[in-house]
């Protein structure tokens, strides 16, 4: 992930690491799927056609796990928040996607855009690959016909890009739910979130079906 800053303050880069890539990796296996921060950077590429298990690399804050359960359609979003561990229950987000004609290539694979207007000043941009039939992507990103291989919100503000596929030595064992943190709906974190940075004076700032795969992410 990386995230658009102004051209006369690239002093922020240096200060603050959400300015930094950072690597991330979304294992999926079946219905299940976990998003979490990837230590290790090395990994081959593989090609999925064929072969029943897959992994790829995309990149986000690294205390962040989301786990999700597509069966049931339910999402566990574990985030570290002012030094304290919530663990944010509920449905999966549910985006409606308006496809549009454009297309490119993304890790050999063919991709199609669709795009969702998140509020008034939030635009998001996804790429997915029919090629792929996991109906899943990274983070609480979901929905499409293929799977997603790039987020772009706001034209390159913060971009999510999967750079490595792999299918051979998935370790399927990590895909569990989260269950360190207080237990809390996505309603109770965003007032929770509001009132702390109402405290301090920050209003308006920040905002939160197949074989086995491991995806790593470039955020």
């Amino acid at each position: 992930m990386y995230r658009r800053i102004p051209p006369d303050r690239e002093d922020l880069k240096a200060r603050f690491p959400q300015y930094h890539s950072s690597m991330w990796e979304l294992l999926y296996n079946g219905d299940e799927s976990v998003y979490q921060h990837q230590k290790q950077e090395e990994a081959e590429i593989t090609n999925t056609q064929g072969n029943n298990q897959s992994t790829m690399r995309f990149g986000g804050r690294e205390n962040r796990v989301v786990y999700k359960n597509l069966a049931n359609s339910k999402m566990i979003d574990s985030r570290d928040f002012m030094q304290k561990q919530f663990l944010i229950t509920g449905d999966l987000t549910i985006r409606k996607w308006k496809i549009g004609k454009k297309s490119k290539e993304i890790l050999g694979y063919n991709c199609m855009e669709a795009s969702f207007q998140e509020d008034s000043t939030t635009n998001i941009v996804a790429w997915f690959t029919p090629q792929i039939q996991l109906f899943n992507g990274p983070s609480d990103y979901q929905g499409l016909p293929g799977l997603i291989l790039q987020i772009d919100v706001n034209a390159g503000e913060r971009v999510l890009t999967a750079t490595e596929l792999k299918t051979e030595g998935v370790d399927t064992s990590v895909i569990v739910a989260p269950t360190k943190g207080k237990e809390v709906t996505a309603e109770e974190f965003d007032q929770i979130r509001k009132e702390k940075m109402k405290e301090m004076g920050m209003q308006g700032q920040g905002g939160p079906g197949g074989p086995p795969m491991q995806i790593m992410i470039r955020q």
